[in-house]
């Protein structure tokens, strides 16, 4: 059941509806309810039994992991290790089964492709959908039990809830205990007119994204991707730069009718998204862009790998080796933590070395390297006499950020990690610029009415970016929506006129209905982040 499908819609209603007729103290029952009946309805039955026993598990052990506990460190380490588990034995079956096909070639020894197969079709069948999302939620809540950082969830019913919160368990946003409890099930939720039009604004909005332009977008990426021999040159930079864009649109836009529904229902969530392409650097991108995601590996992976015995001793060896002030030059055992946090971020997108390059290691290793040059690019620019106050400095720096982003980000679309790098050895066959003069862009899946309809919605996205960075980005001036994190922008609008944020809502929503894209092969359900 997609987000932006009718069923959804209808789904929706009856359940906000039902929400708000009950008191108070019901209401998040009514949630868990809601969440059992719409992950039934986007699982198999085997794969809602599976998910129901994980998390039977999971709250089983989260009891016996406290002080007062028997051997609580046994089962927090069994917990983890058993979550973990389940997330890579199902999830990435395909990628360990790679490894150990290339790993007997080396040894020119035959694997029983029958049973590969069998294996990868079980996993198939019982791997609960969106497990990349819960399973991380539900390590997360483990671990900061286990360290004391929350107090246990006793209520079974509570701990369900917060671990299947239904518009959770479509891609996230990736959240922390704290961060939702107390609103799932610790005050009574009112409908408020004013919050439930500025979700719905919200909804609209992300579905803009989605429809409008990612679809589009998708078009011209497949087209080039798929046959990129045809498009040497400055074709395949252009198609990771549409790329990027599709995925930002669709990710973002996804996260805004998540968001906007779950505001509806007085319950709102943290944000994934804060104009990413502002960032001067990889660092601050990745602070911008799948924010919770990045919390969730600062908290639970950079960290606690920070504080564990065996690097403990490696910052002993380096202070000892390399003097007291290491860390201001080389700071090995961070520059360690973070490649296994930026391995973990890459194997967590996808399995496939693709992934773990080009989402993963490469990142890091580009920040890294960004750290040891700082003191380089600060003598640089004493000796160039360079304004970094200035708009050209600022945006040179955003545009390198781009461009080093969207090289990584190639490979997350490239069927294979050699593909991508026979992709941009493809972009330098031949010097081509004047394809982005000569009307080449109008043959590359869609047509030249098709692409300025592209264009035209590409620039209504910049307007509303640049006002919201301009106002200073996600604020909080929507409080009293319902919404403490609503963007400037969505603000602005809230304190208008009823007449003109009808127009304007009227106008947004003939948009996404006359312009929505719903080309051959159009499937509703097809988020991209919704395949992890």
């Amino acid at each position: 059941m997609s987000l932006i499908s009718l069923d959804f819609f209808i789904f929706f209603l009856i359940v906000m509806i039902v929400y708000y007729l009950l008191p108070g103290r019901l209401q998040w029952v009514w949630l868990l309810i809601a969440g059992g009946v719409f992950y039934y309805l986007n699982a198999t039955p085997l794969q809602a039994c599976v998910f129901l026993v994980f998390l039977t598990v999971n709250f089983i052990a989260s009891l016996n992991i406290t002080d007062g506990s028997k051997h609580p460190k046994a089962v927090f380490r069994t917990i983890i290790i058993f979550d973990a588990a389940i997330l890579m034995g199902l999830k990435y079956t395909g990628f360990f089964l790679d490894i150990f096909e290339w790993a007997a070639g080396l040894f020119k020894h035959e694997i029983n492709y029958d049973l590969a197969a069998r294996i990868m079709y079980i996993t198939e069948e019982i791997c609960p959908p969106r497990i990349s999302y819960f399973s991380l939620i539900v390590m997360g809540y483990i671990t900061d039990v286990y360290w004391g950082r929350i107090e246990l969830q006793r209520n079974a019913g509570k701990f369900a809830l917060f671990s299947s919160y239904f518009p959770l368990m479509t891609s996230g946003p990736i959240v922390q205990y704290e961060q939702i409890s107390t609103r799932l099930w610790d005050s009574k939720h009112d409908f408020s007119y004013d919050r439930f039009i500025s979700g719905l604004e919200r909804v609209l909005w992300g579905m803009f994204k989605k429809l409008v332009i990612s679809e589009r977008l998708a078009v011209i990426v497949n087209e080039i991707y798929e046959y990129y021999e045809l498009y040497p040159g400055f074709y395949i930079p252009f198609a990771a730069a549409c790329f990027a864009f599709q995925l930002y649109t669709d990710f973002s836009g996804l996260m805004d009718i998540v968001l906007g529904f779950s505001q509806i229902l007085g319950i709102n969530l943290p944000e994934n998204f804060n104009n990413p392409f502002y960032s001067v650097s990889l660092a601050e991108f990745w602070r911008r862009w799948h924010i919770t995601l990045g919390e969730w590996l600062r908290s639970y992976v950079f960290y606690a790998v920070m504080q564990t015995e065996a690097f403990r001793k490696l910052r002993k060896f380096c202070k000892k080796k390399l003097g007291k002030g290491y860390e201001k030059k080389y700071n090995i055992p961070q520059f360690l933590a973070l490649l296994i946090s930026w391995f973990l971020i890459g194997l967590w997108h996808g399995g496939g070395f693709n992934y773990i390059f080009g989402v993963g290691v490469y990142m890091g290793i580009v920040i890294i390297i960004s750290e040891l040059c700082q003191p380089f690019f600060k003598l640089l620019i004493k000796k160039l006499h360079i304004n970094t106050e200035t708009f050209s400095y600022t945006l040179f720096m955003r545009v390198r950020t781009f461009l080093l982003f969207i090289f990584g980000l190639s490979f997350f679309r490239a069927e294979t990690l050699r593909r991508g790098f026979t992709m941009w050895k493809t972009a330098l066959s031949i010097f081509n610029p004047w394809i982005f003069f000569d009307m080449s862009l109008y043959n590359l899946g869609i047509n030249e009415g098709e692409f300025h309809i592209l264009m035209f919605s590409m620039l209504i996205l910049l307007v509303v970016e640049i006002l919201q960075h301009g106002g200073g980005g996600i604020g909080t001036e929507g409080d009293e929506y319902g919404c403490p994190q609503m963007n400037v922008v969505r603000a602005l609008i809230m304190k208008q006129n009823f007449l003109f944020r009808l127009l304007l809502f009227a106008v947004l929503f003939i948009m996404v209905i006359c312009w929505g894209y719903y080309g051959s092969g159009f499937d509703a359900s097809d988020f991209i982040y919704g395949r992890f």
